[in-house]
């Protein structure tokens, strides 16, 4: 192009290049790019091999980490009745109802066994068959006392044997004569959990995937067993079982609102009552008068 006296512009003939842009290019670069020698599909082939060796150095330093595998769809008989955790090394079966109970904790104040023996007013249990101690059923050693919650342990034959024994029993004279050390008495359940030498804390990975119950869930699904013993965590979503009755108030509009509200109350009162009597008689007892 060039520039006539007049300001205009005269525009040559254009062949079809634009070489211009290229050497643009290369002089921004600072350094021209040489024509690759001999065959160019080789010279291709060449850096594309070597390209393919770079990324693959360069993702073999890579660290992937695996996804977790996500958690069986059924769980086996022995996962926890609460959260679903079935690590044998970490559950405990209730020995009166069957349910087996891990001993994590989750967002509960203790350890969901000890919360449903709590609750259940239950005392005695069996670890599992693959657990570290085997198919175990906690008891004393001497008495065969199985309320877990006056078992303890103490040190024989140096700290790598274990005996267990009640709080009854650590008084007993003769057990003085086996040179055990009772003074180091220690119970199984400390801050409402199973000692981890026992009953072994799930990992937090299967914590962190198991189901995050609240205290006010499990309570209502204890009250739910006592109706439906194999009711499940679900089933406390069903229509029914999340209605909750009105609280009493302290003034109402009428005699209606009154019993509307007081009625559902002593309803429930009165159901509660019936069944803490049926769990407090004892059948098929006999009694001998001597």
């Amino acid at each position: 192009m060039a520039e006539d006296g007049e300001g205009d512009l005269e525009v040559g003939a254009f062949d079809g290049t634009l070489s211009f842009l290229e050497e643009d290019d290369e002089e921004r670069s600072g350094k021209k790019v040489a024509n690759p020698p001999g065959d160019v599909g080789a010279y291709r082939r060449e850096n594309a091999e070597k390209g393919q060796t770079g990324a693959s150095a360069t993702l073999g330093d890579l660290d992937f980490e695996e996804e977790e595998s996500a958690p069986p769809a059924e769980l086996p008989p022995y996962a926890c009745a609460y959260c679903g955790i079935h690590d044998p090394a970490c559950v405990v079966k209730d020995n009166k109802d069957g349910k087996w109970f891990c001993n994590a904790r989750s967002k509960t104040p203790g350890s969901h066994i000890v919360m449903h023996l709590v609750r259940a007013r239950h005392r005695e249990v069996t670890l599992h068959k693959d657990s570290p101690l085997g198919e175990t059923i906690l008891e004393c050693y001497n008495c065969g006392n199985r309320n877990v919650f006056m078992l303890g342990f103490v040190p024989a034959q140096g700290d790598s044997v274990v005996v267990l024994l009640c709080r009854e029993c650590l008084h007993l004279s003769k057990l003085r004569d086996m040179n055990w050390d009772l003074d180091k008495w220690q119970p199984l359940i400390d801050d409402r959990s199973f000692l981890p030498w026992l009953v072994k804390f799930p990992a937090e990975k299967d914590v962190n995937r198991s189901r995050q119950v609240t205290t006010d869930q499990l309570n209502k699904l204890e009250m739910l067993w006592k109706q439906d013993p194999n009711a499940g965590l679900e089933d406390l979503m069903k229509p029914g079982n999340t209605d909750e009755p009105q609280p009493a108030l302290l003034r109402y509009d009428d005699g209606y609102h009154f019993q509307n509200v007081l009625g559902p109350l002593i309803k429930l009162e009165a159901e509660n009552d019936r069944k803490m009597k049926e769990e407090q008689s004892r059948r098929g007892i006999t009694v001998g008068w001597a």
